[in-house]
């Protein structure tokens, strides 16, 4: 299979804002300004900063901050099971544009595993890169990313991640609203290109079925009998 390319150069110019929004956006209290200042990064984790060892099965098995490191770069490769405009954050300093949004991409492992959130690992593009890439004459809106990786396998770079906002929303927290597999993220994004699957990841899947409740075709990927994806299953 022959790959489509897209990747970020390393920038090493200071960039404190993005348009008028600051790396810290507009929140209040220290601990989430730094995390919206990681959130931020602008520049693409050279090679010498890519930990190889570093697997998808890592990240899922990670479930506190300490367990990888935030300073360290890392390549996975996954099935795009998922492809949404991330919520107003404050990291964006709550923009309601699209072009003031992050992009979410949810990967698995396994396509078989389109039933099971927990198996769900995010990995997201920022305003920030959208822009660097828009001006190499590449796609990275929401829209452009769907048209290119959606129920796809790609091969994703960027920063290693803890969002501690997304903890308690994660597998094995114990809380009853759980749509993800781990809080470690690839955030953000530097490099995203297609890839081939491994023969024994190969399993057929389909666009979900059901309708959402504003009168669009869900966009998710399933494997499931019903046709339906985990979030419409019941």
């Amino acid at each position: 299979m022959s790959a489509l390319f897209f990747f970020a150069t390393t920038n090493t110019s200071a960039q404190k804002k993005f348009d008028t929004c600051a790396a810290e956006g507009t929140a209040k209290p220290a601990s989430y300004k730094a995390l919206n200042v990681k959130k931020n990064r602008w520049i693409a984790p050279t090679v010498d900063q890519i930990n190889d060892t570093v697997t998808f099965e890592d990240m899922m098995a990670a479930d506190a901050a300490d367990d990888l490191s935030e300073g360290d770069g890392a390549e996975i490769t996954g099935y795009v099971i998922g492809i949404k405009l991330g919520a107003l954050e404050t990291c964006n300093c709550k923009k309601k544009d699209t072009v003031h949004r992050d992009t979410h991409i949810e990967l698995l492992l396994n396509p078989a595993d389109s039933g099971d959130k927990t198996k769900i690992l995010v990995v997201e593009v920022t305003p920030r890169f959208q822009r660097m890439m828009k001006k190499q004459g590449l796609d990275w809106t929401t829209r452009g990313l769907k048209e290119a990786f959606l129920g796809k396998w790609v091969k994703v770079r960027g920063w290693l991640f803890f969002d501690a906002m997304h903890a308690d929303e994660s597998a094995g927290s114990g809380n009853t609203h759980v749509w993800r597999g781990t809080a470690w993220e690839l955030h953000p994004v530097s490099h995203i290109e297609l890839t081939a699957a491994t023969p024994q990841n190969k399993h057929p899947l389909r666009q979900c079925s059901a309708i959402t409740t504003k009168g669009t075709r869900c966009e998710r990927m399933t494997s499931n009998v019903s046709g339906r994806c985990w979030q419409h299953e019941h």
